[in-house]
């Protein structure tokens, strides 16, 4: 008889090899006029169990910073795989800074450029194609209730004969997050990407969103033009 373990491992493994990252019909159309990219402002979504003493306006104020964050990391791990070599990313990329300066002279904030349409931010940006990215982070527990389950977990790990994976889940928040790559000109996306984490309370801020910006660019495409 087959090891049950074993298979409850292999049918978890195979419902989560789902399609994450794809180039679209519009790709080899497209991406031989994309000589210069921007990485736009990210939009970044808070939802879920928050704290009452939290207001509207402070979440704002994370989204904000949280998306300058991701926009800043997102550049980075895409341009540290740029070049000329084969295999690399070979297409130039505009600076997070002269991105978002051209914004600010066009009369947007980087939350108002959300909603402006690709080809009409392409055209602010002075672009080929803009790189559009919305992170969504869906709150399960504040961090005393998180630390509490910690501790529980520990307790009984330690103390009693429950096995390892049967100890509550001590994650706060789960995050989706979704990139694509859009034409300039027609807005037609070329390229996406999409992937769900599962956030621990004690994992540092800028460690978790390296880390999706590392995943994001891994897969980036322009690697054969």
């Amino acid at each position: 008889m087959k090891n049950p373990i074993f298979f409850i491992f292999a049918v978890l493994l195979l419902s989560s090899c789902g399609r994450e990252y794809y180039k679209t019909a519009g790709y080899e159309d497209y991406a031989p006029e994309h000589h210069l990219i921007a990485v736009a402002p990210v939009q970044t979504i808070t939802n879920g169990r928050i704290p009452p003493e939290v207001t509207r306006e402070m979440i704002e104020q994370v989204e904000d910073a949280e998306s300058q964050a991701f926009q800043i990391s997102l550049f980075n791990e895409i341009a540290r795989r740029t070049g000329s070599r084969p295999g690399e990313i070979q297409a130039n990329l505009q600076h997070y800074s002269e991105t978002n300066a051209r914004l600010k002279a066009a009369g947007y904030t980087p939350r108002e450029s959300l909603e402006l349409p690709p080809s009409e931010l392409a055209q602010i940006l002075g672009v080929d194609a803009v790189v559009r990215a919305t992170v969504r982070k869906t709150q399960y527990l504040t961090d005393l209730e998180s630390f509490g389950f910690d501790m529980a977990s520990t307790f009984l790990y330690i103390f009693t004969d429950w096995p390892i994976w049967f100890l509550p889940d001590t994650r706060t928040a789960d995050v989706d997050a979704s990139c694509s790559i859009l034409d300039g000109q027609t807005g037609i996306p070329i390229w996406s990407a999409n992937r769900r984490w599962r956030l621990d309370w004690n994992r540092r801020h800028n460690e978790i969103i390296d880390n999706i910006s590392r995943k994001m660019a891994r897969r980036f495409p322009y690697r054969e033009l």
